[in-house]
């Protein structure tokens, strides 16, 4: 898929795995039956039919998350929880930044900061066993 225009401006091309590849079929097949034309580079739209601003995605994002019962769900906390996931994972650093479209390895590892269960679930791993 290409990001024209994520954070910072910059234009990627981000692979999707096999659920989002699925997702997107089935919401394109959705729109194609509004509209057959598919006029539209963006893939979502506004009610008016031009791309949805920033704002009306965090917007939408936020709605769903509480219909959902969870809080504190943002488009922001969405990337962040993608790269911790992709950690846990065990995918390197190096990977996780590309996806990220971070330039410096830095700023990735601020997306990473370990949690306290992180770090219990750590220590716990070390053992007295015999």
């Amino acid at each position: 898929m290409l990001v024209r225009q994520g954070k910072g401006h910059k234009a990627r091309s981000v692979p999707l795995n096999k659920d989002a590849r699925g997702a997107l079929e089935e919401w394109l097949g959705a729109r194609r039956e509004v509209d057959p034309d598919n006029g539209h580079e963006h893939l979502f739209l506004s009610q008016k039919g031009g791309p949805l601003s920033v704002r009306a995605i965090g917007f939408r994002v936020s709605a769903l998350a509480k219909k959902a019962n969870l809080e504190d769900v943002s488009p922001h906390a969405l990337r962040h929880s993608f790269a911790k996931n992709l950690v846990n994972a065990d995918v390197g650093l190096e990977k996780v930044a590309m996806l990220l479209g971070h330039e410096s390895l830095e700023t990735t590892r601020l997306y990473i900061t370990p949690s306290e269960a992180d770090l219990q679930e750590a220590t716990e791993r070390v053992t007295w066993e015999d």
